[in-house]
């Protein structure tokens, strides 16, 4: 374990190399099946509010209807995530083909709104833990071993891969002791 600022960060978090691989892994990180959906943060649930209807525009109408009717929440506030359906994919899930994406991100990249998605995803595939702060610790998943690969394959550290959504939670500057100190772990390498 490694302390930084106010994190507490797993190893692996700086020694692991990782980058999605979504022609393989088809989106598996927004269907892992067991029914928990994406976790929320308290102070993202104004600003999902704030996006649905710019989400939904991307669904199709039954999976709309379906959080127009039921929401897109569930769990007791400081403990909220999103709902799934089938005990499997994200409420928000719309496809491309047979690749799963994320609505929220959708909107976001075409401008008609200014969240892009849950940390939790944006994090991926590095999860966040609370011990009287913030844990960061790297999860692997057997769906994600396409990314896995591509990453050793290609020399992707981790770190980079989930850079901006690092920067969005824990801000540049803390980032770029992050980089430093894998760099150092990793003997100099990137």
């Amino acid at each position: 374990m490694i302390s930084l600022d106010h994190l507490l960060i797993d190893e692996e978090v700086f020694t692991a190399s990782f980058a999605c691989d979504l022609a393989a892994c088809k989106g598996a990180c927004c269907t892992l099946p067991g029914g928990g959906g994406a976790p929320v943060r308290d102070d993202e649930v104004s600003a999902m509010h704030d996006a649905v209807e710019a989400a939904l525009a991307y669904l199709p109408e039954d999976r709309a209807d379906d959080i127009r009717k039921n929401g897109f929440l569930e769990g007791p506030v400081g403990h909220q995530s999103t709902r799934c359906i089938d005990d499997r994919d994200c409420v928000f899930v719309v496809y491309n083909g047979d690749v799963a994406a994320c609505s929220f991100e959708r909107a976001w990249h075409a401008g008609t709104s200014t969240f892009r998605k849950p940390l939790s995803c944006h994090l991926f595939p590095i999860r966040v833990a609370d011990f009287g702060g913030p844990y960061l610790h790297y999860q692997k998943f057997d769906e994600c071993a396409p990314g896995r690969a591509r990453g050793q394959r290609e020399s992707v550290p981790l770190l980079e891969t989930v850079q901006e959504a690092l920067e969005r939670a824990y801000g540049a500057e803390c980032v770029a002791d992050m980089m430093a100190i894998a760099k150092e772990l990793r003997g100099g390498e990137r």
